[in-house]
């Protein structure tokens, strides 16, 4: 049971490590192609759908994907959001490890919080993506965004 839980071990924080790698160069794609429009869509894009109120001279198939992707991000943002819990679920799961008496049904908790963890990373990831897709998309309209935001912010 110890090599079983020693390799799933090993196969669920590769797979960590690579969610986590893959998200920490995401998160350096941003700001890239327009720096305005990333600071319009950090966090939860709230700036943006500022900027989107009042329709902007755009065409209804980029106001169709500014809304789906707005949606996307909405959806997951709640969870990408959680990696305070994330260390404490990896930090108690390492000691577990190291400390409790392994037998089946710690070694399914384990798995299950490794599961959770990797279901965070791979959120986070997904939000980033999309604000990488939404940043290239609005590179043309971004005076135009920033000005709207801030003239509906203050």
């Amino acid at each position: 049971m110890t090599i079983f839980l020693k390799i799933t071990d090993f196969l669920t924080l590769y797979v960590l490590i690579s969610l986590w790698v893959g998200d920490f160069f995401s998160m350096r794609m941003q700001g890239r192609s327009s720096k305005y429009v990333a600071r319009l869509l950090q966090r939860d894009a709230t700036p943006l759908k500022m900027a989107i109120e009042n329709p902007v001279k755009m065409g209804p198939e980029t106001l169709a994907f500014i809304t789906k992707k707005l949606n996307s991000i909405n959806r997951w943002f709640w969870l990408a959001n959680k990696n305070g819990a994330m260390l404490v679920v990896l930090a108690l799961q390492e000691w577990l490890v190291f400390t409790a008496k392994q037998n089946w049904g710690l070694v399914t908790i384990e798995l299950l919080m490794l599961f959770i963890c990797g279901i965070i990373l791979a959120a986070d990831l997904r939000v980033n993506h999309v604000r990488i897709e939404l940043e290239k998309k609005l590179k043309p309209y971004e005076d135009r965004l920033w000005f709207e935001y801030h003239l509906k912010k203050g």
